[in-house]
């Protein structure tokens, strides 16, 4: 039986993560292997250049809306569309497990976390920079990695699933971030046309 190799937009611990297993599960697709690709534009690519047999990414959230870096990707490639679905989602601030709260100036993580909880945020740690990385950073949990290896400073936080503490060894400062209680997010599985 040949292997499904899927293609998602986000690292290890990821929103994607999670809902690629939510979709494995319910398909009962057993025989895979997740390539982490971290951008929808990577996916895409990957899917083009037959890298990868299946490609997930997210499309729409509830709070936040259109998920821009994907609508981005989607308008240059031909696709076809297997799956659609939500999962419910909550964001935890979180810093490296030798930093201290107080040396946090900057909270980097994906511009659909910052929307989904920019309410809450701007209550909460108004003074804290938040923003965006380029290329692969921009998933967040690339940014848990790199801040679990103590590759970015202590200045650093990241906000995503909680489960990234876990995984990397970070220190979760605050859960449930998100504006709404109800937060929802959509997800693409897609195939060559």
């Amino acid at each position: 039986m040949k292997t499904l190799i899927i293609g998602i937009q986000g690292g290890k611990g990821s929103f994607n993560e999670k809902a690629i297993n939510t979709y494995l599960k319910r398909g009962k697709i057993k025989n895979h292997k997740i390539e982490y690709l971290y951008t929808s534009e990577n996916v895409m690519k990957a899917l083009d250049e037959g890298k990868i047999d299946v490609g997930q990414f997210a499309i729409h959230n509830s709070i936040g809306g259109i998920v821009e870096e994907s609508l981005q990707a989607i308008a240059k490639y031909k696709f076809k569309i297997l799956d659609q679905f939500a999962i419910k989602i909550s964001h935890a601030l979180m810093i490296r497990p030798d930093a201290k709260f107080s040396e946090v100036t900057t909270i980097m993580t994906h511009p659909q976390v910052l929307s989904q909880c920019a309410k809450t945020l701007a209550k909460k740690y108004p003074k804290l920079e938040k923003t965006s990385g380029e290329g692969d950073m921009i998933d967040h949990a690339r940014v848990a990695e790199l801040m679990g290896k103590k590759k970015l400073s202590k200045c650093i936080a990241t906000m995503g699933s909680n489960i990234l503490a876990e995984i990397y060894n970070l220190k979760v400062v605050e859960d449930n971030l998100q504006d709404a209680k109800e937060n929802f997010t959509s997800f693409l599985v897609v195939s060559l046309t």
